[in-house]
């Protein structure tokens, strides 16, 4: 049984949609429909069925889902520590924790613009890890919206951005309730009473979620082909629509008219309070967020 085949599942039951599954995977239908066959066939269980026009999970499907996400999550980990330990800088490698909200678009344009020569290692972990991982050195720095507090170490404010709902015009014709969100499914392990998602969607504001996805990608995708929208930070849509064509241009939409106004969300730099990493990388960090005022969607 290969990895790749467990990817593909994940998918499928992610999206509950061969068709939809096989256009984020880049793949045929046909063979998408092979792979979870053959997987079918590797593990004697029964992993999906028709339903209709389209397909619904078996319960035994589900547990085999439930349980491969760790097996990916602990193969994604493995992979990337082997693919880290063959690279060899000529000078030292800062590591950074953070999550996808900066690690899909935020970083990769901060390097290109503030810090071009910087050799740097990221590790994906949520909120509460990368305090974690700050403290016991696994990380020099982290970088979050969510910070999780501890005397041990600095919060250093670098900036701010505001939320918003994304996605193709289409949806301002559309009732709210019907629209159909795509929101993460990693599960937010912080005492508050404000969020109840790492796209920092208010608790007691209902909406209609009909994908959960761990990679803000696949969300960010979904969205683009009009199948969803996706709360999530305006400088994200901005940084992604540069590599959209224009049919595929996300844009800000309206909340709903008794939701509260959501508040500006700070950034801040993790750092040891005994530990300096060498970089003005507060003041590099802070002059890249006000830069990306300039871009948010409207």
């Amino acid at each position: 049984m290969s990895i790749e085949k467990l990817k593909y599942y994940s998918v499928v039951v992610e999206t509950k949609n061969l068709r939809k599954a096989a256009e984020l995977l880049g793949i045929t239908s046909g063979s998408l429909s092979k792979a979870v066959s053959t997987l079918e066939k590797e593990l004697s269980v029964k992993l999906i069925r028709p339903e209709g026009r389209g397909i619904d999970i078996t319960k035994e499907g589900l547990e085999v889902y439930k349980k491969s996400k760790k097996l990916l999550e602990e193969y994604h980990v493995f992979f990337h520590s082997i693919a880290n330990d063959s690279i060899k800088p000529e000078s030292e490698q800062l590591k950074m924790g953070s999550f996808e909200v900066f690690s899909s678009y935020f970083i990769s344009k901060f390097l290109q613009k503030e810090l071009p020569d910087l050799n740097l290692s990221l590790l994906e972990l949520p909120p509460g890890k990368i305090e974690e991982s700050v403290l016991n050195g696994s990380v020099d720095f982290g970088l979050t919206y969510l910070p999780v507090p501890n005397n041990k170490l600095s919060f250093i404010e670098v900036g701010e951005f505001e939320m918003s709902i994304c996605g193709l015009p289409k949806w301002k014709n559309i009732d709210f309730k019907s629209w159909s969100f795509a929101v993460p499914t990693t599960p937010l392990l912080l005492h508050t009473s404000n969020f109840n998602s790492l796209d920092l969607w208010p608790n007691g504001v209902s909406r209609n979620i009909k994908y959960g996805f761990e990679l803000l990608e696949t969300a960010l995708q979904t969205s683009q082909l009009g199948l969803s929208v996706i709360h999530c930070p305006k400088f994200i849509i901005s940084l992604s629509n540069k590599y959209c064509k224009d049919e595929y241009q996300l844009e800000q939409l309206p909340y709903p008219k008794k939701m509260k106004k959501i508040k500006p969300s700070k950034i801040y730099l993790v750092l040891r309070k005994d530990h300096s990493i060498g970089i003005n990388l507060e003041g590099k960090l802070a002059k890249f967020v006000r830069s990306l005022k300039v871009m948010m969607v409207g």
